[in-house]
């Protein structure tokens, strides 16, 4: 008989043994399956982050700051589809309670692990899988940074791939940097809703307060904002972001960050939110607006990266006592309807090429119109200083030549109507040049016009700096061209500098940290410390002088002999002319008045020996004026003078003429015959060579009715 091997018999064993190996073998299968998976993972792994050159790099809040350290606008950062603001702070200066806010909000064991939190995870597991859906997570502070550093190589996909591969660059990343730098460089990058990246940004934006200023609450409120920045937004969904806050605040009594009765007061505060103070535009708008405007065109990139300090010029005491000054000058001529004028000034370091003061309008909240630098004016008088110029340097006149003041008809073509200007009610006959200009009298300026010719003055214009356009007729001896009051101030200062161009700074330094991008500090800034002006001496020392102040190296101008000339004619002005009321100064200025048909603008344009000033007051409707008085002598002097007292301060008076350059003479000229004086007679500087040798009463070809013209008409 067979027996049945099956019954009582070993054949158990095999399957036994297929169940014993698959138990051993599927751990390790797993375990190389997996080391297999992660090494691919970790193949293509980023380079772990460098945090200190992500500071350098990182978009950041620009700062316009005045000459004495005042704040004049933060400007956000533009960073593809993020704007915003972020300043960045030191992790030691972050206060201790934010510090463990945001600890026990993100990470209470970041001090304990290596990059990743284990037992969180599994904690954050069991939590999700008995909820059916992701109800807490296990991110570390340095996974998020990594995550938040490296997106487009990370991913942001919820799955097991990119979970492993920022925890694994979270491990190399607390390898390579200190707890502090990873800390501090997440304190600065967080983004924490309304437009505030970091937790500087985020207290001025919600609390207006710097860091230290922080509360308990308020630092558990804006830790809680990490999480969802915009459910938690507290200005849109208060309730959601309390309940948040005082979730932290309970998590920070059971890690010991805070005590339970300051975790209980803490949670009874209130929510006080307070939007911050914006500073665009409350001091020195103008000249802000300038500043942001001139960085934005010459460095647009850098700009919109953010992260710059833009030092300027800017005086804001005297800013702001200025415009005070001018509200006050506004009132003086109101119109029958009683409507103000605008005014638009600025002032001007002769040295430095620093721009101290702007003011472009009566009012910045009316309009940012800035009248200074985009209104195109007719200058009245204030444009025959370069009339006279180019007719000087021609030598078509000389400062003694004796011209016509009697009437003049012209008949204008385009508008069909005869031109006859006037200076007053009367007509003086023959008047010498310097006399002429000094009081400011419009048929001599017609004939100077006539010796030298509207092209020669144009291209003087141009060459002192004009670039408006100017039309070659009669009436541009008058001023009948329109001009921006900076591009004026250009030409005068040509003739202030003895023929050398000046650039305007209103920006004088231009910064990202350490890093320079724009330097035009001058040796003679008093704000700077001694090193700084020592530096920026020796980088000057040996230039040009239009070159020194940082203008283009275009040589000199102006022959310094007629810009002498120029200079006295000003001068003369106020001696005798037009514009003695500038007397009452404690030093010695010069300048011109300008005032146009009906008085519908008034203007001066002078300087003191350091600085150089230009005042407007007018309509932009050009149909209003400023009434019978409202010339540049009554209108525009009294206001220019404020700003040469505000800017020149306690500075000590200086001559403002110099002495004469090489090649020039002194000659006494008679009034009434434009020749040497025998006695008496006016003072007068010509070039060598260009004097009259001709004494009064001499016969010298003079016409012996000569005398008539002294006559009054």
């Amino acid at each position: 008989m067979v027996r049945n091997r099956r019954v009582g018999g070993t054949w158990w064993r095999a399957p036994l043994a297929v169940l014993l190996w698959a138990a051993l073998a599927a751990p390790l299968v797993a375990g190389v399956t997996a080391a297999v998976v992660l090494r691919r993972w970790a193949e293509d792994l980023p380079e772990v982050p460098d945090l200190a050159g992500w500071r350098d790099r990182a978009p950041a809040t620009s700062r316009i700051v005045a000459a004495d350290g005042t704040v004049l606008a933060e400007l956000p950062f533009v960073d593809g589809v993020e704007v915003g603001h972020r300043a960045w702070v030191e992790l030691p200066d972050v206060p201790r309670v934010l510090i463990d806010a945001v600890l026990a909000a993100e990470d209470a064991h970041f001090y304990e692990h290596h990059g990743v939190d284990y037992p969180a995870i599994a904690r954050a597991a069991l939590a999700n899988h008995r909820a059916g859906r992701i109800v807490e997570g296990a991110s570390t502070i340095p996974q998020q940074l990594a995550r938040n550093l490296l997106p487009e190589e990370i991913g942001s996909a919820r799955e097991l791939r990119r979970k492993v591969r920022e925890a694994l660059l979270a491990r190399q990343l607390e390898r390579r940097w200190s707890k502090a730098a990873v800390l501090e460089v997440y304190l600065n990058f967080v983004f924490l809703g309304n437009n505030a990246y970091g937790v500087a940004a985020a207290a001025r934006a919600y609390f207006d307060v710097a860091l230290p200023e922080l509360s308990a609450a308020q630092a558990a409120l804006l830790a809680g904002l990490i999480q969802a920045p915009s459910r938690l937004d507290p200005v849109r969904h208060l309730e959601a972001a309390t309940a948040r806050r005082d979730e932290i605040l309970a998590r920070m009594q059971r890690a010991g960050f805070l005590p339970a009765d300051a975790a209980r007061a803490a949670a009874a505060a209130p929510v006080v939110l307070r939007a911050p103070r914006p500073r665009y535009g409350e001091v020195l708008p103008w000249y802000t607006e300038a500043a942001r405007r001139l960085v934005a065109e010459r460095w647009p990139e850098e700009l919109a990266r953010g992260g710059l300090t833009i030092e300027t010029a800017a005086l804001p005491a005297v800013g702001v006592a200025l415009a005070e000054r001018a509200d006050q000058q506004s009132a003086r001529w109101p119109t029958s309807e009683r409507l103000l004028p605008e005014l638009a000034g600025l002032w001007w370091d002769l040295r430095t090429g620093y721009v101290e003061a702007v003011h472009g309008g009566q009012r910045w909240s009316a309009s940012q119109f800035d009248r200074t630098t985009q209104a195109c004016r007719q200058p009245g008088s204030a444009w025959k200083l370069l009339v006279y110029g180019a007719a000087l340097e021609a030598a078509a006149i000389t400062p003694g030549t004796p011209l016509l003041d009697a009437p003049v008809t012209e008949y204008d073509e385009v508008q069909n109507v005869f031109w006859k200007p006037k200076s007053g009610n009367r007509f003086r006959g023959v008047v010498l040049a310097e006399d002429a200009f000094a009081s400011s009298l419009n048929a001599p300026a017609i004939d100077v016009l006539g010796r030298v010719g509207g092209a020669a003055v144009i291209a003087f214009a141009r060459r002192l700096g004009v670039t408006s356009a100017l039309d070659d007729v009669g009436p541009l001896a008058l001023g009948a061209s329109c001009v921006r009051p900076d591009e004026l101030a250009r030409a005068y200062a040509v003739v202030l500098r003895g023929g050398w161009a000046l650039e305007p700074h209103q920006v004088v330094r231009v910064r990202r940290g350490a890093q320079v991008l724009f330097d035009a500090v001058a040796p003679e800034d008093p704000w700077r410390a001694t090193a700084d002006r020592l530096d920026r001496l020796a980088a000057v020392v040996g230039l040009p002088p239009d070159e020194r102040v940082g203008a283009p190296a275009r040589g000199r101008l102006l022959d310094e002999r007629i810009a002498y000339q120029l200079r006295r004619m000003l001068r003369a002005v106020v001696e005798r002319g037009t514009s003695t009321a500038a007397r009452r100064l404690d030093r010695e200025v010069l300048g011109k008045t300008g005032t146009t048909n009906d008085n519908t603008d008034a203007w001066f344009v002078g300087a003191s020996a350091r600085m150089l000033g230009v005042a407007w007051l007018g309509f932009d409707d050009p149909r209003h004026n400023l009434g019978p008085r409202g010339d540049g002598a009554h209108a525009a002097l009294p206001w220019w003078l404020d700003g040469v007292r505000l800017v020149e301060g306690g500075r000590p008076p200086a001559p403002i003429l110099g002495p004469p350059p090489a090649g020039m003479e002194a000659v006494r000229i008679d009034r009434e015959t434009g020749l040497r004086a025998r006695v008496g007679g006016a003072e007068l500087w010509f070039r060598e060579g260009s004097a009259p040798t001709a004494e009064t009463g001499t016969p010298s070809g003079v016409a012996p009715d000569f005398g008539r013209t002294t006559r009054e008409f």
